[in-house]
């Protein structure tokens, strides 16, 4: 008991995170640094008007704050640059950061130094989380944050926690038995049928199949651009809004030339463009942005007199766990906070080398030994620290 109750002081305080997917932008969350001063980022145009903020953050002790200067449209009045990342050509990445203004209607967006620009995003006046994904096109990427833009009406954004991650490294399958291969009889695991004409329009299929033993077949209804009177309908997804995630399946037709869909159901749905079905199988997709937390994928097959075979559906983006979240598999404490002579550690894992700096970067004490449980800390000035340990865990804390 005694153990959870301090990770809960942790959770609380903010300060100890682990991640799933690494953040290759340094600093990204603003945390180290001095003053208005922000390592690994550079400022470009407008940059008295980049300054640190204390009160309006999202995560840690610091964010970003940036008052525009320009009109609407001229974002780039107001800009922020990365250090360069080491980056593949042709490979995906997703930028992310979270972002609220002190008041609503104005735009941000993301660009890089390739000129490159990404959709201007209306702020609104609590934190959200906006997304852009980028493709390399050289081995170095910078990004930018560019936060210029005003309407006729002054405002001020607080930015915080910016991410670039790799999409691949972190992508996952969202589709529970998207291989068709649960169930028994027409019934299948994990899927329910909708406007299912004579209750029969989609059963299964044992000789037709794209992989494994099982498959679906959809008599279509043979209403033009009806496909929504023929659906399948996955088991509702847990996903991010503004986050981007493709769909795909494997299909044919017992004749070509007719179409299907994908879609969603949510809050407020999405539509893919009608797709024409040849008699071989073809793998489709739909690449959309996701508007409710809670989704269902729908294959939308009524819009024809056909029979159609599908199978091998998949619903692919990057996973939640990518965002900062804590390890209760893993739970290291760190206590006191803020911490007078000895800083207390509990960990699940033996800690063997620990590092100390300061906001600014600079080692100011370093500690070896075979298993760290306290540290004494008497002889560090006042102040905040950022305590780095040899199995990827990080503390801040203040010294007084």
């Amino acid at each position: 008991m005694i153990k959870k109750l301090l990770f809960l002081l942790v959770a609380v305080t903010g300060t100890s995170l682990t991640m799933n997917a690494q953040n290759l932008l340094l600093n990204g969350n603003f945390e180290t640094g001095t003053g208005d001063v922000f390592p690994n980022w550079t400022k470009l145009n407008g940059g008295t008007s980049l300054t640190s903020e204390a009160v309006e953050i999202h995560g840690g002790l610091r964010a970003l704050k940036a008052v525009p200067t320009g009109v609407a449209g001229e974002q780039w009045k107001v800009q922020l640059e990365s250090d360069a990342v080491t980056t593949v050509i042709g490979k995906t990445y997703e930028l992310s950061m979270w972002v609220k203004g002190a008041t609503t209607g104005n735009t941000v967006r993301f660009s890089n130094n390739i000129v490159t620009y990404g959709s201007d995003i209306a702020v609104t006046t609590t934190w959200q989380k906006i997304f852009y994904t980028i493709t390399a096109t050289t081995t170095t990427t910078k990004i930018r944050l560019e936060l210029g833009g005003n309407t006729t009406a002054a405002n001020t954004f607080y930015v915080d926690d910016v991410a670039m991650i790799d999409i691949t490294a972190t992508s996952k399958d969202f589709i529970l038995n998207g291989n068709l291969e649960l169930g028994s009889g027409d019934a299948t695991t994990n899927w329910s049928r909708a406007n299912n004409p004579g209750g029969n329009s989609i059963v299964a299929e044992t000789v037709e199949v794209h992989g494994g033993t099982r498959a679906l077949k959809a008599i279509s209804s043979g209403l033009p651009t009806a496909q929504y009177t023929v659906q399948l309908i996955s088991d509702a997804m847990t996903l991010e809004v503004g986050r981007s995630y493709t769909a795909s399946m494997w299909i044919k037709a017992a004749s070509a030339g007719n179409t299907v869909r994908f879609s969603t159901t949510a809050t407020s749905a999405n539509f893919g463009p009608d797709t024409t079905i040849g008699t071989t199988w073809q793998q489709i997709s739909y690449t959309f942005v996701a508007k409710a937390a809670s989704t269902k994928l729908n294959i939308d097959l009524g819009g024809s007199g056909n029979t159609f075979y599908f199978d091998d559906i998949t619903f692919i983006g990057a996973s939640p766990l990518s965002t900062k979240k804590f390890d209760t598999s893993d739970q290291t404490v760190f206590y006191p906070n803020p911490v007078k002579d000895n800083l207390n550690i509990n960990s699940d894992q033996t800690i063997k080398s620990i590092t100390i700096t300061d906001l600014a970067g600079k080692t100011v004490q370093t500690i070896k030994a075979e298993n760290i449980q306290s540290i004494d800390l008497s002889g560090l000035n006042n102040g905040m620290y950022i305590l780095s340990t040899d199995t990827n865990k990080q503390f801040k804390f203040l010294k007084n």
